[in-house]
Protein backbone atom coordinates (compact mmCIF):
# COMPACT_ATOMS: atom_id res chain seq x y z
CA UNK A 1 0.00 0.00 0.00
CA UNK A 2 1.23 3.45 -0.61
CA UNK A 3 2.59 5.85 2.11
CA UNK A 4 1.08 9.10 2.72
CA UNK A 5 3.37 10.35 5.41
CA UNK A 6 5.63 13.39 4.61
CA UNK A 7 8.32 14.08 7.70
CA UNK A 8 10.24 17.47 8.07
CA UNK A 9 12.71 15.39 9.87
CA UNK A 10 16.44 15.86 8.82
CA UNK A 11 18.65 13.43 10.45
CA UNK A 12 20.42 15.17 12.77
CA UNK A 13 18.26 18.19 13.23
CA UNK A 14 15.41 18.89 15.00
CA UNK A 15 12.37 20.16 13.32
CA UNK A 16 10.35 23.28 14.16
CA UNK A 17 6.56 23.28 14.39
CA UNK A 18 5.07 25.47 12.48
CA UNK A 19 1.86 26.89 14.97
CA UNK A 20 -1.56 28.16 13.47
CA UNK A 21 -2.57 32.27 14.65
CA UNK A 22 -4.70 30.48 17.31
CA UNK A 23 -2.01 27.71 18.37
CA UNK A 24 0.25 30.74 18.76
CA UNK A 25 -2.73 32.47 21.15
CA UNK A 26 -3.24 29.26 23.17
CA UNK A 27 0.96 28.97 23.62
CA UNK A 28 1.39 32.40 24.38
CA UNK A 29 -1.42 32.38 27.04
CA UNK A 30 -0.24 29.09 28.85
CA UNK A 31 3.64 30.45 28.91
CA UNK A 32 2.70 33.28 30.51
CA UNK A 33 0.20 31.95 33.01
CA UNK A 34 3.55 29.08 33.56
CA UNK A 35 5.83 31.88 34.59
CA UNK A 36 3.51 33.64 36.92
CA UNK A 37 3.02 30.35 38.75
CA UNK A 38 6.48 29.50 38.84
CA UNK A 39 7.50 33.31 40.07
CA UNK A 40 5.10 32.48 43.22
CA UNK A 41 6.13 28.79 43.54
CA UNK A 42 8.96 29.47 46.07
CA UNK A 43 10.04 24.84 45.89
CA UNK A 44 11.37 24.66 42.66
CA UNK A 45 10.69 20.93 42.78
CA UNK A 46 7.43 22.24 42.80
CA UNK A 47 7.52 24.26 39.25
CA UNK A 48 5.52 23.03 36.05
CA UNK A 49 6.42 22.73 32.88
CA UNK A 50 4.04 21.97 30.02
CA UNK A 51 4.07 19.89 26.81
CA UNK A 52 2.02 18.95 24.28
CA UNK A 53 1.83 15.09 24.28
CA UNK A 54 0.12 12.96 22.08
CA UNK A 55 -0.72 12.89 18.46
CA UNK A 56 -0.52 16.74 17.68
CA UNK A 57 3.21 16.91 17.30
CA UNK A 58 3.07 13.66 15.04
CA UNK A 59 0.52 15.45 12.68
CA UNK A 60 2.29 18.80 12.74
CA UNK A 61 5.33 17.31 11.47
CA UNK A 62 3.13 15.60 8.66
CA UNK A 63 1.62 19.04 7.52
CA UNK A 64 -1.96 17.07 8.77
CA UNK A 65 -3.59 19.86 10.48
CA UNK A 66 -4.43 19.06 14.15
CA UNK A 67 -6.93 20.74 17.15
CA UNK A 68 -6.23 17.71 19.25
CA UNK A 69 -3.94 19.54 21.62
CA UNK A 70 -3.20 17.50 24.88
CA UNK A 71 -1.32 19.21 27.74
CA UNK A 72 1.04 17.33 30.33
CA UNK A 73 2.20 18.59 33.33
CA UNK A 74 4.64 17.74 35.81
CA UNK A 75 3.98 18.72 39.63
CA UNK A 76 0.46 19.10 39.30
CA UNK A 77 -2.63 17.81 38.19
CA UNK A 78 -5.20 19.22 35.48
CA UNK A 79 -7.88 20.66 37.36
CA UNK A 80 -5.47 22.24 39.74
CA UNK A 81 -3.68 23.78 36.20
CA UNK A 82 -7.20 25.20 35.04
CA UNK A 83 -8.28 26.23 37.74
CA UNK A 84 -5.35 28.33 38.39
CA UNK A 85 -5.82 29.77 35.53
CA UNK A 86 -9.21 30.21 35.40
CA UNK A 87 -8.35 32.75 38.99
CA UNK A 88 -5.19 34.42 37.14
CA UNK A 89 -7.54 35.76 34.24
CA UNK A 90 -10.53 36.37 36.93
CA UNK A 91 -8.19 38.83 38.54
CA UNK A 92 -6.74 40.39 35.60
CA UNK A 93 -10.62 40.91 34.63
CA UNK A 94 -11.12 42.73 37.86
CA UNK A 95 -7.83 44.39 38.09
CA UNK A 96 -8.90 46.48 34.52
CA UNK A 97 -12.28 47.28 36.08
CA UNK A 98 -11.05 48.66 38.67
CA UNK A 99 -8.01 50.77 37.43
CA UNK A 100 -7.90 54.42 36.89
CA UNK A 101 -7.05 55.92 33.83
CA UNK A 102 -3.72 56.69 35.42
CA UNK A 103 -2.90 53.02 36.52
CA UNK A 104 -4.46 51.90 32.67
CA UNK A 105 -1.22 54.17 31.00
CA UNK A 106 1.49 52.49 33.61
CA UNK A 107 0.15 49.21 31.78
CA UNK A 108 3.52 47.12 30.83
CA UNK A 109 3.15 45.71 27.46
CA UNK A 110 2.77 42.05 28.82
CA UNK A 111 -0.30 43.32 30.97
CA UNK A 112 -1.74 44.94 28.11
CA UNK A 113 -1.36 42.05 26.32
CA UNK A 114 -2.90 39.37 28.72
CA UNK A 115 -5.92 41.68 28.59
CA UNK A 116 -6.94 41.72 25.41
CA UNK A 117 -6.46 37.74 25.22
CA UNK A 118 -8.75 37.99 28.04
CA UNK A 119 -11.48 39.27 26.29
CA UNK A 120 -11.05 36.67 23.92
CA UNK A 121 -10.57 34.14 26.62
CA UNK A 122 -13.30 33.14 28.60
CA UNK A 123 -13.36 30.06 30.38
CA UNK A 124 -16.98 29.46 31.53
CA UNK A 125 -16.86 25.75 30.59
CA UNK A 126 -14.39 23.08 33.23
CA UNK A 127 -14.86 19.76 32.60
CA UNK A 128 -13.13 17.08 34.79
CA UNK A 129 -13.32 13.45 34.08
CA UNK A 130 -12.68 12.28 37.41
CA UNK A 131 -10.84 9.17 38.05
CA UNK A 132 -12.32 5.73 37.30
CA UNK A 133 -10.11 2.30 37.58
CA UNK A 134 -12.64 0.67 35.56
CA UNK A 135 -12.17 3.10 32.78
CA UNK A 136 -8.18 3.22 32.92
CA UNK A 137 -9.16 6.66 34.17
CA UNK A 138 -6.52 7.05 37.42
CA UNK A 139 -5.69 10.31 37.17
CA UNK A 140 -8.32 13.17 36.75
CA UNK A 141 -8.08 14.88 33.73
CA UNK A 142 -9.68 18.28 33.10
CA UNK A 143 -10.73 19.93 30.02
CA UNK A 144 -11.53 23.68 29.13
CA UNK A 145 -12.04 26.04 26.19
CA UNK A 146 -9.53 28.32 24.92
CA UNK A 147 -9.73 30.66 22.08
CA UNK A 148 -12.45 28.50 20.64
CA UNK A 149 -10.70 24.89 20.93
CA UNK A 150 -11.00 22.57 23.86
CA UNK A 151 -7.89 21.32 25.21
CA UNK A 152 -7.36 18.89 28.10
CA UNK A 153 -4.71 18.68 30.94
CA UNK A 154 -3.70 16.11 32.78
CA UNK A 155 -0.14 14.76 34.47
CA UNK A 156 2.47 12.82 33.08
CA UNK A 157 2.22 9.33 33.89
CA UNK A 158 4.16 5.79 34.66
CA UNK A 159 1.79 2.98 34.11
CA UNK A 160 1.97 -0.80 36.06
CA UNK A 161 -0.25 -3.71 34.81
CA UNK A 162 -1.62 -7.04 36.31
CA UNK A 163 -1.59 -9.80 34.49
CA UNK A 164 -5.25 -10.32 33.83
CA UNK A 165 -6.66 -6.96 33.08
CA UNK A 166 -5.23 -4.05 30.76
CA UNK A 167 -6.48 -1.52 32.89
CA UNK A 168 -3.25 0.06 34.40
CA UNK A 169 -2.63 1.31 37.65
CA UNK A 170 -1.12 4.61 36.96
CA UNK A 171 0.63 7.30 38.95
CA UNK A 172 2.34 10.75 38.06
CA UNK A 173 5.67 10.41 36.29
CA UNK A 174 8.60 12.15 34.47
CA UNK A 175 8.69 13.23 30.96
CA UNK A 176 10.67 10.37 29.83
CA UNK A 177 8.59 7.53 31.77
CA UNK A 178 5.52 9.37 30.52
CA UNK A 179 7.45 9.15 27.04
CA UNK A 180 8.14 5.60 27.30
CA UNK A 181 4.33 4.01 28.63
CA UNK A 182 3.18 5.22 25.19
CA UNK A 183 2.37 2.84 21.98
CA UNK A 184 4.44 3.83 19.44
CA UNK A 185 7.71 6.28 19.51
CA UNK A 186 6.47 8.33 16.52
CA UNK A 187 3.28 8.97 19.02
CA UNK A 188 5.89 9.89 22.05
CA UNK A 189 6.87 12.77 20.99
CA UNK A 190 6.74 16.37 22.96
CA UNK A 191 6.90 19.88 22.12
CA UNK A 192 7.97 21.91 25.28
CA UNK A 193 6.06 24.57 25.58
CA UNK A 194 8.91 26.07 27.85
CA UNK A 195 11.57 26.16 25.47
CA UNK A 196 9.56 25.82 22.14
CA UNK A 197 11.07 22.99 21.20
CA UNK A 198 10.55 19.21 20.20
CA UNK A 199 11.26 16.61 22.73
CA UNK A 200 12.39 12.98 21.58
CA UNK A 201 12.74 10.71 24.77
CA UNK A 202 12.81 7.70 23.40
CA UNK A 203 15.51 8.76 20.94
CA UNK A 204 13.59 6.65 18.15
CA UNK A 205 10.36 8.64 17.53
CA UNK A 206 11.82 11.38 14.65
CA UNK A 207 13.85 8.93 12.87
CA UNK A 208 10.98 6.47 13.28
CA UNK A 209 8.73 9.19 11.86
CA UNK A 210 10.91 9.95 8.76
CA UNK A 211 10.75 6.79 7.64
CA UNK A 212 7.15 5.87 8.76
CA UNK A 213 8.27 3.19 11.02
CA UNK A 214 5.33 2.16 13.89
CA UNK A 215 7.41 0.05 16.98
CA UNK A 216 6.54 0.04 20.97
CA UNK A 217 9.19 2.28 23.28
CA UNK A 218 9.51 -0.83 25.35
CA UNK A 219 9.75 -4.93 24.59
CA UNK A 220 6.45 -5.11 22.19
CA UNK A 221 5.03 -8.54 23.60
CA UNK A 222 5.19 -7.06 27.41
CA UNK A 223 3.69 -4.00 25.73
CA UNK A 224 0.71 -5.85 23.88
CA UNK A 225 0.75 -8.37 26.88
CA UNK A 226 -0.25 -5.00 28.91
CA UNK A 227 -2.38 -3.85 27.28
CA UNK A 228 -3.38 -5.22 24.23
CA UNK A 229 -5.50 -2.49 22.43
CA UNK A 230 -2.43 -1.44 21.52
CA UNK A 231 -1.90 -3.63 18.65
CA UNK A 232 -5.02 -2.38 17.20
CA UNK A 233 -3.95 0.86 17.43
CA UNK A 234 -0.83 0.12 15.48
CA UNK A 235 -3.06 -1.17 12.83
CA UNK A 236 -5.34 1.76 13.16
CA UNK A 237 -1.82 4.18 12.57
CA UNK A 238 -0.65 2.19 9.92
CA UNK A 239 -3.61 2.24 8.00
CA UNK A 240 -4.11 6.24 8.06
CA UNK A 241 -1.13 7.16 7.68
CA UNK A 242 0.84 4.40 5.21
CA UNK A 243 3.02 3.45 8.10
CA UNK A 244 4.89 0.46 8.40
CA UNK A 245 5.05 -1.49 11.05
CA UNK A 246 8.52 -3.20 12.19
CA UNK A 247 9.42 -6.32 11.98
CA UNK A 248 9.91 -7.33 15.54
CA UNK A 249 6.16 -5.37 16.71
CA UNK A 250 4.28 -7.57 14.03
CA UNK A 251 5.94 -10.72 15.04
CA UNK A 252 4.98 -9.88 18.33
CA UNK A 253 1.40 -9.34 17.58
CA UNK A 254 1.20 -13.11 15.91
CA UNK A 255 2.21 -14.70 18.88
CA UNK A 256 -0.61 -16.72 20.86
CA UNK A 257 -0.82 -15.29 24.01
CA UNK A 258 -1.20 -11.85 22.51
CA UNK A 259 -4.12 -12.89 20.55
CA UNK A 260 -5.78 -14.39 23.97
CA UNK A 261 -4.48 -11.71 25.63
CA UNK A 262 -6.83 -9.46 22.79
CA UNK A 263 -9.96 -11.74 23.23
CA UNK A 264 -9.86 -11.77 27.13
CA UNK A 265 -8.38 -8.21 28.57
CA UNK A 266 -9.60 -5.53 26.03
CA UNK A 267 -13.59 -4.56 26.22
CA UNK A 268 -15.64 -5.00 23.01
CA UNK A 269 -16.40 -1.58 23.10
CA UNK A 270 -13.01 -0.37 22.92
CA UNK A 271 -12.48 -2.93 19.99
CA UNK A 272 -15.31 -1.31 17.96
CA UNK A 273 -13.53 2.17 18.03
CA UNK A 274 -10.26 1.01 16.94
CA UNK A 275 -12.48 -0.93 13.48
CA UNK A 276 -14.64 2.09 12.92
CA UNK A 277 -11.44 4.06 13.10
CA UNK A 278 -9.76 1.68 10.44
CA UNK A 279 -12.73 1.51 8.18
CA UNK A 280 -14.06 5.24 8.35
CA UNK A 281 -10.23 6.05 6.81
CA UNK A 282 -8.48 8.86 6.15
CA UNK A 283 -6.72 7.23 3.22
CA UNK A 284 -10.31 5.38 2.04
CA UNK A 285 -10.47 2.52 0.84
CA UNK A 286 -6.34 2.32 0.30
CA UNK A 287 -6.37 2.61 4.08
CA UNK A 288 -9.03 0.43 4.74
CA UNK A 289 -7.67 -2.34 2.72
CA UNK A 290 -4.17 -2.26 4.36
CA UNK A 291 -5.44 -2.02 8.15
CA UNK A 292 -7.69 -5.71 6.85
CA UNK A 293 -3.98 -6.62 5.38
CA UNK A 294 -2.43 -6.19 8.59
CA UNK A 295 -5.37 -7.85 10.79
CA UNK A 296 -5.19 -11.05 8.25
CA UNK A 297 -1.36 -10.89 8.73
CA UNK A 298 -1.32 -11.35 12.29
CA UNK A 299 -4.92 -13.01 12.18
CA UNK A 300 -6.69 -10.91 14.52
CA UNK A 301 -9.78 -12.71 13.16
CA UNK A 302 -11.60 -12.81 16.41
CA UNK A 303 -11.99 -9.08 17.03
CA UNK A 304 -14.74 -9.80 13.73
CA UNK A 305 -16.81 -12.77 15.66
CA UNK A 306 -19.60 -13.05 18.15
CA UNK A 307 -17.29 -11.18 20.50
CA UNK A 308 -19.10 -11.05 24.03
CA UNK A 309 -22.41 -12.82 22.68
CA UNK A 310 -23.72 -15.36 25.40
CA UNK A 311 -24.57 -18.17 22.91
CA UNK A 312 -26.83 -20.79 24.85
CA UNK A 313 -25.45 -24.00 23.23
CA UNK A 314 -22.02 -24.52 24.36
CA UNK A 315 -21.62 -27.11 22.08
CA UNK A 316 -22.75 -25.22 19.10
CA UNK A 317 -19.84 -22.54 19.70
CA UNK A 318 -16.76 -24.54 20.54
CA UNK A 319 -17.76 -26.67 17.11
CA UNK A 320 -18.23 -23.44 15.02
CA UNK A 321 -16.02 -20.91 16.65
CA UNK A 322 -13.01 -21.81 14.87
CA UNK A 323 -14.88 -22.30 11.31
CA UNK A 324 -16.30 -18.66 11.98
CA UNK A 325 -12.86 -17.56 12.28
CA UNK A 326 -11.46 -19.03 9.41
CA UNK A 327 -14.21 -18.04 7.30
CA UNK A 328 -13.71 -14.37 8.28
CA UNK A 329 -9.40 -14.75 7.33
CA UNK A 330 -11.06 -15.82 3.74
CA UNK A 331 -13.11 -13.56 3.13
CA UNK A 332 -10.29 -10.40 4.23
CA UNK A 333 -8.46 -12.41 2.05
CA UNK A 334 -10.80 -12.37 -0.97
CA UNK A 335 -11.39 -9.25 -0.46
CA UNK A 336 -8.21 -7.84 -0.55
CA UNK A 337 -7.79 -9.55 -3.62
CA UNK A 338 -10.76 -8.95 -5.94
CA UNK A 339 -12.04 -5.92 -4.07
CA UNK A 340 -9.45 -3.24 -5.81
CA UNK A 341 -9.96 -5.61 -9.17
CA UNK A 342 -13.42 -4.38 -9.41
CA UNK A 343 -12.82 -0.77 -8.62
CA UNK A 344 -10.18 -0.63 -11.39
CA UNK A 345 -12.67 -1.63 -14.06
CA UNK A 346 -15.02 1.10 -12.89
CA UNK A 347 -18.00 -0.87 -14.59
CA UNK A 348 -20.44 0.01 -11.66
CA UNK A 349 -20.68 2.89 -8.96
CA UNK A 350 -18.25 2.63 -6.16
CA UNK A 351 -18.48 5.78 -4.81
CA UNK A 352 -20.40 4.72 -1.51
CA UNK A 353 -17.06 3.50 -0.85
CA UNK A 354 -14.55 5.47 -2.69
CA UNK A 355 -16.08 8.87 -1.80
CA UNK A 356 -14.19 10.10 1.49
CA UNK A 357 -16.79 12.86 2.01
CA UNK A 358 -19.93 10.36 2.27
CA UNK A 359 -22.67 11.44 4.69
CA UNK A 360 -23.32 8.43 6.02
CA UNK A 361 -20.15 7.01 7.71
CA UNK A 362 -21.81 4.04 8.77
CA UNK A 363 -22.31 2.51 5.17
CA UNK A 364 -18.48 2.28 4.78
CA UNK A 365 -19.06 -0.11 8.19
CA UNK A 366 -22.38 -2.07 6.48
CA UNK A 367 -20.23 -2.64 3.20
CA UNK A 368 -16.91 -3.97 4.98
CA UNK A 369 -19.00 -5.71 7.90
CA UNK A 370 -21.11 -7.62 4.94
CA UNK A 371 -18.15 -8.33 2.91
CA UNK A 372 -16.09 -9.87 5.94
CA UNK A 373 -19.41 -11.86 7.41
CA UNK A 374 -20.77 -13.02 4.07
CA UNK A 375 -20.22 -16.89 4.41
CA UNK A 376 -22.36 -16.93 7.47
CA UNK A 377 -25.11 -15.18 5.32
CA UNK A 378 -28.63 -17.20 6.41
CA UNK A 379 -27.30 -19.05 9.65
CA UNK A 380 -28.57 -18.52 12.68
CA UNK A 381 -28.10 -18.95 16.70
CA UNK A 382 -30.04 -18.51 19.87
CA UNK A 383 -29.22 -16.27 22.13
CA UNK A 384 -31.49 -16.31 25.13
CA UNK A 385 -34.84 -17.14 23.88
CA UNK A 386 -34.26 -15.32 20.33
CA UNK A 387 -32.81 -16.64 17.29
CA UNK A 388 -31.01 -14.52 15.13
CA UNK A 389 -28.24 -14.34 12.25
CA UNK A 390 -24.85 -14.84 13.24
CA UNK A 391 -23.69 -11.79 11.35
CA UNK A 392 -26.36 -10.00 13.59
CA UNK A 393 -24.33 -11.13 16.33
CA UNK A 394 -20.87 -10.22 15.70
CA UNK A 395 -21.55 -6.63 14.37
CA UNK A 396 -23.62 -6.29 17.23
CA UNK A 397 -21.58 -7.32 19.98
CA UNK A 398 -18.50 -8.43 18.31
CA UNK A 399 -17.29 -5.09 16.93
CA UNK A 400 -20.03 -2.84 18.98
CA UNK A 401 -21.85 -1.09 15.97
CA UNK A 402 -25.44 0.68 16.14
CA UNK A 403 -28.17 -1.99 15.99
CA UNK A 404 -29.02 -0.94 12.84
CA UNK A 405 -25.56 -2.04 11.18
CA UNK A 406 -26.16 -5.22 12.38
CA UNK A 407 -29.73 -5.70 11.42
CA UNK A 408 -28.78 -4.04 7.88
CA UNK A 409 -26.00 -6.87 7.58
CA UNK A 410 -28.57 -9.48 8.92
CA UNK A 411 -30.44 -8.50 6.00
CA UNK A 412 -28.27 -8.28 3.30
CA UNK A 413 -26.75 -11.58 3.93
CA UNK A 414 -29.89 -13.30 4.60
CA UNK A 415 -31.06 -12.56 1.11
CA UNK A 416 -28.15 -13.08 -1.27
CA UNK A 417 -28.93 -16.36 -2.28
CA UNK A 418 -33.02 -14.97 -2.99
CA UNK A 419 -31.25 -11.80 -4.69
CA UNK A 420 -29.14 -14.31 -6.89
CA UNK A 421 -31.46 -16.68 -7.82
CA UNK A 422 -33.55 -13.88 -8.90
CA UNK A 423 -31.04 -11.80 -10.97
CA UNK A 424 -30.70 -15.21 -13.00
CA UNK A 425 -34.08 -15.64 -13.28
CA UNK A 426 -34.49 -12.33 -14.77
CA UNK A 427 -31.33 -12.63 -16.59
CA UNK A 428 -32.50 -15.93 -18.16
CA UNK A 429 -35.28 -14.05 -19.77
CA UNK A 430 -38.35 -14.57 -17.37
CA UNK A 431 -40.60 -11.70 -17.75
CA UNK A 432 -40.39 -9.58 -14.61
CA UNK A 433 -43.44 -7.03 -13.36
CA UNK A 434 -42.63 -4.17 -12.26
CA UNK A 435 -44.05 -4.37 -8.85
CA UNK A 436 -41.32 -7.64 -8.75
CA UNK A 437 -38.61 -5.64 -9.70
CA UNK A 438 -38.84 -3.94 -6.83
CA UNK A 439 -39.91 -6.09 -4.57
CA UNK A 440 -36.94 -8.82 -5.07
CA UNK A 441 -34.24 -5.62 -5.38
CA UNK A 442 -34.99 -2.64 -3.81
CA UNK A 443 -38.12 -2.52 -1.23
CA UNK A 444 -36.96 -4.99 1.30
CA UNK A 445 -33.50 -2.88 1.68
CA UNK A 446 -35.10 0.44 1.18
CA UNK A 447 -32.85 3.69 0.74
CA UNK A 448 -29.61 0.68 1.17
CA UNK A 449 -30.69 -0.96 -1.86
CA UNK A 450 -28.23 0.79 -3.75
CA UNK A 451 -25.59 -0.32 -1.21
CA UNK A 452 -27.06 -3.83 -0.94
CA UNK A 453 -26.84 -4.23 -4.91
CA UNK A 454 -22.94 -3.40 -4.72
CA UNK A 455 -22.22 -6.21 -1.81
CA UNK A 456 -23.96 -8.97 -3.97
CA UNK A 457 -22.12 -7.73 -6.85
CA UNK A 458 -18.86 -7.84 -4.75
CA UNK A 459 -20.05 -11.34 -2.81
CA UNK A 460 -20.87 -12.96 -6.81
CA UNK A 461 -17.55 -11.85 -8.32
CA UNK A 462 -15.54 -12.55 -5.39
CA UNK A 463 -16.93 -16.73 -5.94
CA UNK A 464 -16.87 -16.42 -9.42
CA UNK A 465 -13.58 -13.95 -10.71
CA UNK A 466 -12.83 -16.01 -13.84
CA UNK A 467 -16.66 -15.09 -15.01
CA UNK A 468 -16.34 -11.09 -14.04
CA UNK A 469 -17.25 -10.07 -17.17
CA UNK A 470 -20.62 -12.14 -17.66
CA UNK A 471 -21.07 -11.17 -13.93
CA UNK A 472 -20.81 -7.85 -14.51
CA UNK A 473 -23.30 -7.00 -17.46
CA UNK A 474 -26.06 -8.91 -15.86
CA UNK A 475 -25.61 -6.47 -12.71
CA UNK A 476 -25.13 -3.50 -15.17
CA UNK A 477 -28.21 -4.58 -17.50
CA UNK A 478 -30.45 -4.47 -13.60
CA UNK A 479 -29.01 -1.48 -12.43
CA UNK A 480 -30.15 -0.09 -16.09
CA UNK A 481 -33.36 -1.14 -15.53
CA UNK A 482 -34.17 0.20 -12.30
CA UNK A 483 -33.57 3.55 -13.23
CA UNK A 484 -35.20 2.95 -16.84
CA UNK A 485 -38.52 2.12 -14.88
CA UNK A 486 -37.71 4.68 -11.99
CA UNK A 487 -37.29 2.50 -9.45
CA UNK A 488 -34.74 3.84 -7.85
CA UNK A 489 -36.94 6.02 -5.23
CA UNK A 490 -40.02 3.00 -4.92
CA UNK A 491 -39.26 2.38 -1.32
CA UNK A 492 -40.42 5.70 -0.24
CA UNK A 493 -43.03 5.34 -2.80
CA UNK A 494 -46.61 6.25 -0.94
CA UNK A 495 -49.86 4.51 -1.56
CA UNK A 496 -52.42 6.74 -3.48
CA UNK A 497 -55.44 5.80 -0.95
CA UNK A 498 -54.34 5.96 2.65
CA UNK A 499 -55.65 4.27 5.76
CA UNK A 500 -58.30 6.25 6.15
CA UNK A 501 -59.78 5.96 2.34
CA UNK A 502 -59.81 2.64 2.52
CA UNK A 503 -61.03 2.96 5.64
CA UNK A 504 -64.08 5.22 3.78
CA UNK A 505 -64.70 3.23 0.97
CA UNK A 506 -65.07 -0.33 2.29
CA UNK A 507 -66.78 0.71 4.86
CA UNK A 508 -65.02 -1.24 7.54
CA UNK A 509 -63.28 -0.30 10.86
CA UNK A 510 -59.10 -0.18 11.55
CA UNK A 511 -58.14 -3.95 11.41
CA UNK A 512 -56.10 -6.80 10.17
CA UNK A 513 -57.28 -6.16 6.68
CA UNK A 514 -56.06 -3.29 6.35
CA UNK A 515 -52.37 -4.23 5.69
CA UNK A 516 -52.85 -6.81 2.89
CA UNK A 517 -54.88 -4.48 1.17
CA UNK A 518 -52.68 -1.50 1.29
CA UNK A 519 -49.63 -4.34 0.22
CA UNK A 520 -51.91 -5.54 -3.16
CA UNK A 521 -52.61 -2.04 -3.85
CA UNK A 522 -48.99 -0.46 -3.76
CA UNK A 523 -48.29 -3.81 -5.70
CA UNK A 524 -50.85 -2.88 -8.65
CA UNK A 525 -49.38 1.15 -8.28
CA UNK A 526 -46.02 -0.29 -8.98
CA UNK A 527 -47.40 -2.03 -11.78
CA UNK A 528 -49.30 0.97 -13.51
CA UNK A 529 -47.35 3.90 -12.56
CA UNK A 530 -49.01 6.50 -14.66
CA UNK A 531 -52.81 5.53 -12.96
CA UNK A 532 -54.99 8.13 -11.10
CA UNK A 533 -56.39 7.85 -7.52
CA UNK A 534 -59.98 7.21 -9.05
CA UNK A 535 -58.02 4.24 -11.27
CA UNK A 536 -57.52 2.75 -7.85
CA UNK A 537 -60.55 2.98 -6.33
CA UNK A 538 -62.29 0.76 -9.15
CA UNK A 539 -59.59 -1.46 -8.89
CA UNK A 540 -60.01 -1.22 -4.69
CA UNK A 541 -63.53 -2.26 -5.68
CA UNK A 542 -62.57 -5.46 -7.07
CA UNK A 543 -60.58 -6.38 -4.34
CA UNK A 544 -62.76 -5.97 -1.61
Amino acid sequence: MENSFTSKYVPGQIPKIELTEKETQIINLLNKYTRYYNDNEFESNKKITLRITGGWVRDKLLNHPSHDIDIGIDNCSGESFVMGLKDWLDDIENKTNNQSEEEKEKETDTEKEIKIEKDTTKINTIHKIKKNPDKSKHLETCTTKLFGLDIDFVNLRSESYTSDSRIPTITTGTPVEDAFRRDATLNALFFNLSTMKIEDLTGKGLNDLANGILRTPLEPTKTFLDDPLRCLRLIRFASNYGFKIDKLTINSMKEEKIKIALETKISRERIGVEIRKIIINKRGMIGVLSGLELIKEVDFSCIFDLGDTKINDEEWLIANKKHLNDDILLSIGNTLKYLPKLVEKGILNFDIILNEKIEDENDKILFYSSLILNKWGSLKVKVGKKENEVSFYCVLNGIKMPLRIAENVALFLNNVDKFKNKLNELNDGVNFKRSEIAQNFILPFKDKWELNFLINYCIESFENFDYIEEITIKYSKLSKLIYELKLENSYNEQVLLNGKDLMKIANKKPGPWLRPVTDQLLVWQLDNPTSSKEDMIEYLHTII
